[in-house]
């Protein structure tokens, strides 16, 4: 985190579609910090409602990229709630689409969250 400067996030906020590996890793991103997803129709089911995280990571955790850092930083790593946990290994540290090497591939920024999240999983256990 110490090598996270402000370009960087910059650089994952200018994503207009993010990569794959991007996409999971802001979305477990927001997950950590309770940051809830935006709701959209669903195109292909009427009525039905999606959960866009990368709207609502470029909302609430990209439009500040020093205070994101921040966050980062002083992210309280000793009282994740098991619900959390849980959702992010299931969905995330597990999904071969968001190892740190996949997701280095395409974004040094998102690499670095990405790395964070994975840090985060492996402190908790």
């Amino acid at each position: 985190l110490n090598s996270l400067k402000k370009a960087d996030i910059d650089e994952v906020k200018a994503f207009k579609t993010p990569p794959g590996g991007v996409k999971l890793t802001m979305e477990a991103t927001c997950i950590m910090f309770g940051v809830k997803p935006i709701l959209k129709n669903d195109p292909d089911n009427i009525g039905k409602k999606l959960k866009d995280y990368w709207g609502a990571a470029q909302k609430s955790l990209l439009g500040d990229a020093k205070a994101l850092i921040e966050r980062l930083i002083s992210f309280d790593k000793d009282n994740i709630s098991d619900k959390i946990l849980k959702t992010i290994r299931k969905k995330y540290t597990s999904d071969p689409n968001m190892t740190v090497e996949n997701v280095g591939r395409v974004s040094k920024a998102a690499k670095s969250l990405c790395m964070w999240i994975h840090a985060m999983d492996v402190y908790s256990k």
